[in-house]
């Protein structure tokens, strides 16, 4: 079954790497890198950091409670579950639009944070919709439809490029929030027809659904992850305070580098979560095959890099520099080879990650050490990001990416092995 999945995810998804990856090339030769592009990259993080945290959450835990349910009363707990969180990310995004306007940002900052705002109130959308494809991905997962969701954000790729294209020249950068919005829209769309044409929508019924979100410790996980995923919007906020454009360079090099942590999401770790999910219980047999799933994800992280780090100077010119010019940016391509050396170390971290958040449904304890874990990571991020920032610029903040994964692969490790 892993074999077949992943071999189905990859095909599936292919096209859609192929196509988002696209956008950051597009963002460089269409943009300016400047004031614009740094508020819509800052914006955008606070966002991703939403689909980070509370969509891969769902994602990953629905699919146990998806294998338990009876089949009859699957899209109940789907809508249940949906509403409730859509009402509990109407509040998360409030709090965070207000935030924005009750910090006291340094005057330096002032064009920057006021496009900001505006941008992320433009896309604050996305914060719902990414509840419910999570929900749907995780359903479809839990179905062993892998290559149907690992296929669908060539949707989002296809009309961000499409907005890009075309409305450029009268939306400048809010062409990019058009595209996200309508091709977020269209993804929820294909994964709800899926859906709907393996199980139709019929005798649903709210009696007996479950009054609260589907895992007990929701809160924990949440508040952990959440810490942890915090980091990338820490550093563009510390980018933010060097010159400007540091924000979009730093979007833009680690594009390259999240290119095989987006391979590991869709083609390894959404069929590892229902393997896992069908082997609950069995503490060797699923510790066994987390140990092995780790090895074998470091390894090859470890050789991807060094494929990256002997090839990031023509690769980096290559995609972003502007016609004529071998040199991209210096300050970036330094970054990015400080960025690089950590990817088997987040690759490791992001399997033990999913192993962590199914293993709370069997030990109450694991909630507040994923708590405590993200904790640590936050703030061993956000210090060495303040200390270095000042020390190395944009190349200190991505060596503190390197060694906050390391540190936090490690006590994950330690947590979720058996004892």
């Amino acid at each position: 079954m892993i074999a077949r999945g992943i071999a189905a995810a990859v095909l599936g998804g292919l096209v859609a790497r192929a196509v988002t990856v696209l956008i950051p090339v597009m963002v460089a030769h269409i943009y300016t890198l400047g004031v614009a592009t740094d508020a819509f990259f800052l914006a955008a993080a606070g966002i991703l950091f939403w689909g980070t945290t509370m969509g891969l959450l769902l994602e990953a835990s629905i699919v146990s409670r998806i294998l338990k349910c009876d089949a009859a009363a699957r899209w109940a707990l789907v809508f249940h579950s949906g509403v409730l969180l859509s009402g509990f990310t109407l509040l998360f995004g409030g709090a965070l639009v207000a935030g924005l306007w009750a910090f006291p940002w340094g005057a330096e900052d002032t064009a920057l944070v006021s496009r900001a705002r505006l941008l992320f109130v433009e896309l604050s959308p996305l914060l719902i919709l990414s509840i419910w494809i999570s929900l749907f991905s995780g359903w479809l997962n839990a179905d062993r439809r892998f290559a149907t969701v690992a296929a669908s954000p060539a949707l989002l790729g296809v009309f961000v490029l499409g907005a890009m294209w075309f409305l450029h020249d009268r939306f400048g950068v809010h062409a990019l929030v058009i595209g996200y919005l309508l091709g977020e829209i269209a993804r929820l769309g294909f994964l709800g027809i899926s859906l709907l044409r393996r199980q139709p929508l019929s005798g649903l019924s709210w009696r007996g659904t479950p009054t609260a979100p589907y895992f007990r410790n929701i809160g924990l996980q949440w508040v952990g992850l959440a810490l942890m995923s915090g980091n990338p919007l820490v550093d563009r906020v510390m980018a933010g305070g060097l010159v400007a454009g540091s924000v979009s360079t730093f979007e833009l090099i680690e594009r390259i580098y999240l290119i095989p942590v987006g391979v590991l999401g869709w083609a390894v770790l959404s069929v590892m979560t229902t393997a896992w999910s069908l082997a609950q219980g069995e503490v060797t047999r699923q510790w066994q095959s987390i140990r092995r799933s780790v090895g074998m994800t470091h390894l090859g992280g470890a050789a991807v890099a060094l494929f990256l780090g002997l090839l990031h100077q023509p690769l980096l010119a290559g995609l972003y520099a502007p016609p004529g010019v071998e040199i991209w940016s210096q300050e970036g391509e330094r970054a990015f080879l400080f960025l690089v050396w950590g990817l088997p170390f987040q690759l490791a971290t992001l399997m033990l990650w999913r192993a962590a958040m199914l293993n709370t449904q069997l030990d109450a304890r694991m909630g507040w050490r994923i708590l405590a874990i993200g904790g640590f990571a936050f703030t061993f991020n956000a210090l060495g990001d303040f200390v270095l920032r000042d020390i190395w610029g944009l190349a200190g903040i991505a060596v503190v990416t390197g060694f906050t994964f390391l540190c936090t692969f490690l006590l994950l490790f330690r947590s979720v092995r058996p004892s």
